[in-house]
């Protein structure tokens, strides 16, 4: 998952405070910091997942992470909000769809080649079933199919809804850009009543459609942050601050592992999940804008958040691979040794994803985006705000 939290080129020349700048254009840091801890709750469902920890270790562990895949609800909200609170305009769709397709595919690319390393080799129950689904991986299409949802790099599902969120956002910024408060309020209460219902849709479509993976029905979370960016931007609606905004988050996480309603599909809880972390995010992203930004957007937050997208692409493979020395993948330790080798798992991600952050993210998006068409005949000093975006 990868959103940037930059959302305006630096002023040039003309110097003003933060106080003379409209809202929208502040810098949101603490929504990059939120990256990281987001990409450790990942992390922490994955180590659950292949079972680190045994014993009294593991319930707990698994009591507290267990939820912990809903931290790619958490990034889709993220995206939302973060592109639609930069949002120009002025930008055409076709330099969009170039910023974006700079800032994920390269590392996707490199991610993908790296889970089949890992297959061929250490890991080999991620193998994909085929060239097929490969292929359809890397087109960042696969999510598309649900049998072949983790074909490829496993965590790179979560990359084919990014992928149709950004080929949407132009439509749905323009739809509902300028759309007063009682709309845009009307659109964010529609997105949490299809989040609740997606179980169902999926069950009842005519054609194969998951709920977890299916890009259409994840939308509604990305939508929901496009909406309340656009509610604080346009009608300067101020969410609840952050003492409230947390505890909510945390509800929110606990629910999502609530139960549907009785005799149907239909899991209320889950969205009470995606609304508690929207107004996390609206929160962070108000502290920001009105100059009181929280611990999140302090230096070491923020290099981590940057690289919280490299992380998030290699985590699962090198939690896997480490793993691979016992017998079945499956350590189950006794707390001391099960941290230790969580330590040692945590280590080489952060490590390969700094490589991989300043060795191909970085420069291949600095290359692909020379052929940005809106950037041509532009001022220099706009191009370098394009840059980073």
């Amino acid at each position: 998952m990868t959103i940037s939290t930059t959302t305006t080129a630096p002023d040039v020349g003309v110097r003003s405070s933060a106080s003379d700048r409209p809202l929208a254009a502040r810098h949101l840091p603490s929504l990059t910091g939120l990256r990281w801890l987001t990409a450790m709750l990942i992390f922490g469902h994955h180590l659950m997942a292949v079972e680190y920890f045994g014993g009294r270790a593991g319930d707990l562990w698994g009591f507290v992470f267990e939820a912990g895949k809903t931290g790619v609800t958490l990034f889709f909200i993220l995206s939302g909000f973060v592109l639609a609170w930069g949002y120009k305009p002025a930008q055409s769709a076709r330099s969009f769809w170039l910023h974006r397709a700079a800032r994920i595919y390269p590392l996707h690319v490199v991610g993908v080649m790296l889970a089949l390393a890992a297959a061929a080799t250490l890991v080999p129950e991620i193998r994909s079933p085929g060239v097929l689904p490969v292929g359809a991986n890397l087109l960042l299409i696969s999510g598309w199919f649900p049998d072949w949802w983790q074909a490829g790099n496993p965590a790179s599902w979560s990359l084919v809804c990014e992928a149709f969120f950004y080929l949407t956002f132009p439509l749905v910024i323009r739809l509902v850009a300028g759309r007063s408060a009682r709309v845009l309020w009307s659109v964010a209460a529609a997105a949490l009543v299809l989040v609740a219902l997606a179980p169902a849709i999926a069950a009842g479509s005519p054609v194969p459609m998951s709920a977890a993976s299916t890009p259409l029905l994840r939308l509604p979370e990305f939508v929901l942050g496009v909406v309340l960016a656009l509610l604080m931007k346009q009608t300067a609606w101020r969410p609840a601050p952050l003492r409230f905004a947390v505890p909510l988050a945390v509800l929110g996480y606990a629910m999502s592992e609530a139960p549907p309603l009785p005799g149907t599909d239909i899991h209320p809880g889950v969205a009470m999940t995606v609304g508690g972390f929207a107004l996390l995010v609206a929160s962070l992203a108000s502290a920001d804008a009105h100059r009181s930004s929280t611990f999140l957007a302090g230096p070491t937050w923020q290099e981590l958040g940057r690289l919280s997208f490299a992380f998030y692409l290699v985590h699962l493979l090198v939690i896997a691979s480490v793993s691979s020395a016992w017998p079945d993948g499956h350590p189950e330790l006794h707390w001391p040794r099960a941290i230790a080798l969580a330590a040692l798992a945590f280590a080489i991600s952060l490590g390969l994803a700094w490589v991989l952050h300043r060795g191909v993210e970085i420069r291949a998006q600095r290359m692909l985006l020379r052929f940005d068409p809106d950037r041509r005949g532009a001022p220099r000093a706009v191009d370098a705000g394009a840059a980073a975006r």
